[in-house]
């Protein structure tokens, strides 16, 4: 397995060892301190493999994972690594683009289980595990089903097309609140789609909202900035997803 190259992104030097420490058992490797440093070993290097944490200063580990497929700088699998996440978060780094995802603090054995899982993977896989991902991430089918087993189909259709006018009025509320630096505002209404985005079962808006409403309680603009621009795209694609289910149709 010395054949594969792995690249060890990650800013904490303690958790960088403890890879590299991992890693060098069977694998050849490189490391880098953030996603700036990463971006340019991989202009002049190719890897298998990209272990790439998420929080990091200068470049974090989404920005860097975006650069890398815009620039396309590498196709080998990057797996996200991050304190600051449960297991349930997984699908939602699934659907920013990384294959695969792993909380710390480390266990080897899982820790190995899901290096070679990634690098098993062909291309086929990849493909069919992302269309079965990202299907059940928009759309809780367990939720819809519960609603339609009590309400009839014109019932359900206006529930989500209410939802879908208020996702357009609290995004524009949160626009103005972030032209005035208002982030509690931004705070409220964000709780307020989360929660409603969680009861039914719009997960690519729930999972976000989430971690937008965490970055503006703690007054990380960066990151909610981050978060926001994400979150657009996932009410976007969340309502062409319901333009098409045929639960939907009139």
């Amino acid at each position: 397995m010395k054949s594969k190259k792995v690249l060890i992104v990650d800013d904490n030097d303690l958790n960088r060892k403890l890879f590299e420490n991992l890693i060098g058992q069977f694998f050849d490797y490189e490391s880098a301190e953030n996603g700036i440093e990463a971006l340019k070993k991989l202009e002049n290097e190719k890897f298998d493999l990209i272990l790439m944490d998420i929080q990091m200063p200068k470049m974090d580990g989404i920005t860097a994972l975006k650069k890398i497929k815009q620039g396309n700088l590498s196709d080998c699998p990057v797996v996200a690594i991050t304190a600051f996440a449960e297991e349930s978060d997984r699908n939602s780094f699934l659907y920013l683009g990384f294959d695969e995802f792993i909380t710390k603090p480390i266990r080897p054995k899982q820790f190995f289980e899901v290096i070679n899982r990634a690098l098993k993977k062909t291309l086929k896989t990849e493909n069919e595990e992302q269309d079965l991902v990202t299907e059940e991430l928009i759309l809780d089918k367990k939720v819809l089903a519960q609603l339609i087993k009590y309400n009839a189909n014109d019932t359900i259709r206006k529930i989500y097309k209410d939802f879908l006018e208020e996702c357009d009025e609290l995004w524009s509320a949160i626009e103005l609140a972030l032209k005035e630096e208002r982030l509690d505002i931004i705070t409220e209404k964000l709780h307020i789609l989360k929660g409603n985005s969680g009861t039914l079962g719009a997960n690519i808006i729930f999972f976000n909202s989430q971690k937008a409403e965490n970055a503006a309680r703690l007054k990380d603009r960066d990151t909610l900035l981050e978060y926001l621009t994400i979150l657009k795209k996932e009410i976007d694609s969340f309502k062409q997803f319901i333009k098409e289910e045929a639960i939907f149709e009139p």
